[in-house]
């Protein structure tokens, strides 16, 4: 009897790596990390590009020493604060005394060469020249003007006198003059200024009729008297003031002529007186 040996069966072996999903999902994991990797990568880039590309930052601007002294304006309806009104009205009139403009300085020195003793500060000077007339009609009579009783009494018209107002009229100003009796207002305007030896001083000036006339007038001041006479279109006035007292008065006023008496000549009276 033959016996023959048959040898135990030996069990397949697989290879380990003949797993091709778990292959796949490597090979994808690691192209993933490539591209995020390059993504950051290009995100650093980016951002260094950013940083130093951009402008430096600038250092704030100077503020002006003269900043606090502008005044803050309140809405509407709302008080200013009481410190910065006072600030503001402070700084200005700080400057409208160191800031005088030239021909206002060239007004000051013309008055000052003219009249030493008469000193006017720039206040005085720019309100009498905005003001347009040189007197107002006064309501009393002054007893002190050297009239007689029927003088105060026989219609003029009696002023107060700005006598400031013409000491600082200049060449090419304008002053409203007003008639007394007519009430018609005429506008002066003055051609020159004239000072004489015995310290007065003459202004002289013109109205512009409206039938093309120009008619003269002129103003005469002293220490205190001051004397004008104008031709209008109303006929010839004469002014008179002592100080800030004064009276104007139309010619025919104050020359009148006595009815009673004639100035007639008859020819008889002429041939007698040559007889005798």
């Amino acid at each position: 009897m033959i016996f023959v040996a048959i040898p135990p069966s030996v069990p397949e072996v697989k290879p380990a790596c003949t797993d091709v999903p778990l292959f796949t999902s490597f090979a994808e994991n690691t192209m993933n990390n490539k591209y995020l990797f390059a993504l950051a990568i290009a995100v650093t880039g980016v951002a260094a590009a950013w940083y130093f590309s951009k402008p430096p930052a600038m250092a704030p601007l100077p503020v002006p020493a003269t900043s606090s002294a502008v005044k803050t304006v309140a809405p509407a309806g709302v008080d200013p604060a009481p410190e910065n009104t006072a600030m503001a009205t402070a700084v200005s009139s700080v400057a409208a005394q160191q800031v005088i403009p030239e021909t206002l300085q060239e007004r000051l020195d013309a008055i000052a060469i003219r009249r030493p003793e008469l000193q006017l500060d720039v206040e005085t000077v720019q309100t009498k020249i905005a003001q347009p007339i040189a007197w107002t009609p006064s309501e009393k009579i002054p007893q002190h003007l050297p009239l007689t009783a029927e003088e105060l009494n026989d219609g003029r018209q009696f002023i107060a006198l700005d006598d400031l107002k013409i000491e600082t009229l200049m060449p090419g100003d304008s002053v409203d003059i007003q008639m007394p009796d007519t009430k018609n207002t005429f506008e002066v305007v003055i051609d020159k200024v004239e000072k004489h030896d015995y310290n007065s001083i003459s202004w002289y000036g013109h109205i512009e009729g409206a039938d093309g006339q120009d008619y003269s007038v002129s103003f005469t001041r002293g220490a205190s008297l001051t004397v004008a006479g104008f031709d209008t279109p109303d006929g010839h006035y004469v002014l008179q003031g002592h100080g800030k007292d004064g009276w104007i008065a139309s010619s025919g006023l104050l020359y009148k002529q006595d009815t009673s008496v004639t100035d007639a000549i008859y020819p008889e009276d002429v041939l007698d007186a040559h007889e005798h």
